[in-house]
């Protein structure tokens, strides 16, 4: 059986498995809300993308980050990229591997593109470091 034919409750384990690794507890509120506005979608969002297609070994999790906040800069999806951001950090990419993609991406898509994705990333690490202080 190929990995896209695997049964639901396992696709619905390795979304959790990944999405939490990802984005913690805000797993269960990310996909709430998408519930919320269209369950059918927040079904197609669990089991394909993170039930299906992150989990993959084909590719390590740390790439997959990379070539998602690659792409969303790209089409400066400003709420996806700061998830994504914020996925990246949670996984172990680094504040400076965030920024270097950022500085070899701006030759690439250009700078107005990567200076509005720099915000998010700021936007993301100023939470980072707030949360620090408080904890």
């Amino acid at each position: 059986m190929t990995d896209l034919l695997r049964d639901k409750d396992t696709r619905k384990a390795d979304a959790e498995e990944v999405a939490g690794k990802m984005y913690g507890d805000n797993w269960e509120r990310i996909l709430n809300r998408v519930r919320d506005l269209d369950p059918i979608f927040a079904e197609f969002l669990e089991e394909v993308p993170y039930g299906t297609v992150y989990p993959r070994t084909g590719l390590k999790l740390e790439y997959r980050e990379i070539c998602a906040i690659s792409v969303l800069t790209q089409l400066n999806l400003k709420p996806q990229l700061r998830s994504h951001i914020i996925a990246a950090r949670n996984i172990g990419i680094s504040r400076t591997e965030i920024l270097e993609l950022f500085l070899h991406l701006s030759m690439f898509i250009g700078f107005p593109l990567v200076l509005d994705a720099l915000e998010i990333a700021k936007m993301v690490f100023e939470r980072e470091d707030e949360k620090s202080r408080l904890s």
